[in-house]
């Protein structure tokens, strides 16, 4: 209902208006836009949006957000209001009420079961609805006839292509296969800006995903908070942004938040120590841990077998890979050292 832009770091209008806490902070009312059509013409309601989360309430597994673990009731307040009482007071409830896709009651209702429904002929209420071609290495959608901004969107459809690695959607986007990728592109500027500097242009802005490494910790000695922590500071963050992501990034911090919520930071948490490259602190914790080193110089697990792990990275990200091999190298060597 509404939509949380990275960008402008706030939450934009969309199916909603806007929303309002009571006193009490237990019930968020949520005021819709009038004028709202499905793609099939039948209008948008509070009705839909009522029934949306009912369905979640009695077929669970459709309840991804786990909205109903602090909801005790949503009703329509006519027909351009919805309220959400809650069961306590939980504010980061919002996001998944807001973000929550609402289906349309008069589709829906006659759903024998919604877990297990396909939706072959969907019906929504964004830019771009009508399924033109679905097949295994492309699909399209074309334009909502009845999409509620009016001139938009500005093109009649969008096609999107698979491709197996980052290699060959690079491959694509040099060659003008395709208008836009998501995807990492090394050395994009020479790569790609250059070649036709008057229509291709990038951006990469700070606030995407934050890169983790997760840790299995219910297996030992990932379940001891020092071993992980003497992980992170062997990780020469600096080079693997420059060596990896080809400096198009910068380090995470120990807040892990990207730029969309600077103004969440703590600066006293994000300049916390385990986050930096520092090899003598990450060898005093493995010390403590008692993890020894052998005569081969590697350190060895209490029961005397070599202390390794399994990185494992997405086949065809290449930046991932890249990564992913370079921390390997630099770890290998620093262990032995």
């Amino acid at each position: 209902m509404e939509i949380f832009s990275s960008a402008q770091g706030k939450w934009v209008p969309w199916l909603a208006t806007g929303h309002a806490w009571s006193e009490d902070q237990r019930t968020l009312r949520f005021t819709l836009r009038d004028g709202v059509r499905w793609s099939d013409g039948k209008p948008f309601s509070a009705d839909d949006v009522v029934f949306t989360f009912g369905l979640l309430k009695q077929h669970p597994a459709l309840d991804a957000g786990g909205v109903w673990r602090f909801l005790t009731d949503v009703k329509s307040e006519g027909k351009g209001t919805v309220a959400f009482t809650f069961s306590r007071v939980y504010l980061p409830g919002f996001s998944d009420l807001a973000h929550q896709i609402i289906v349309p009651r008069h589709v829906w209702k006659d759903v024998a079961d919604p877990v297990t429904f396909t939706n072959p002929e969907p019906v929504a209420t964004g830019p771009f609805t009508q399924v033109t071609l679905f097949r295994n290495q492309v699909y399209e959608l074309g334009r909502n006839p009845h999409y509620w901004q009016p001139g938009k969107p500005a093109v009649s459809a969008l096609r999107f292509l698979a491709f197996p690695t980052n290699d060959q959607a690079n491959m694509a986007l040099v060659e003008g296969e395709v208008d836009w990728a998501g995807n990492f592109v090394p050395a994009v500027d020479r790569t790609f800006v250059s070649r036709d500097p008057a229509h291709h242009s990038r951006w990469f802005p700070l606030y995407g995903s934050t890169v983790f490494l997760y840790p299995n910790t219910t297996r030992p000695p990932l379940d001891d908070v020092r071993v992980r922590k003497a992980l992170s500071m062997a990780l020469d963050r600096d080079r693997l942004v420059e060596v990896a992501m080809y400096g198009y990034t910068r380090p995470a911090d120990a807040t892990a938040l990207n730029d969309a919520y600077t103004g969440w930071k703590d600066p006293r948490v994000a300049k916390d120590a385990w986050t930096h490259y520092d090899q003598a602190a990450a060898n005093k914790l493995l010390d403590e841990v008692g993890l020894t080193r052998g005569a081969d110089g590697m350190r060895r697990l209490k029961d005397g077998q070599p202390f390794a792990l399994d990185l494992e990275v997405v086949s065809g990200w290449s930046d991932w890979v890249r990564a992913g091999r370079w921390w390997a190298a630099t770890c290998a060597s620093w262990a032995s050292a």
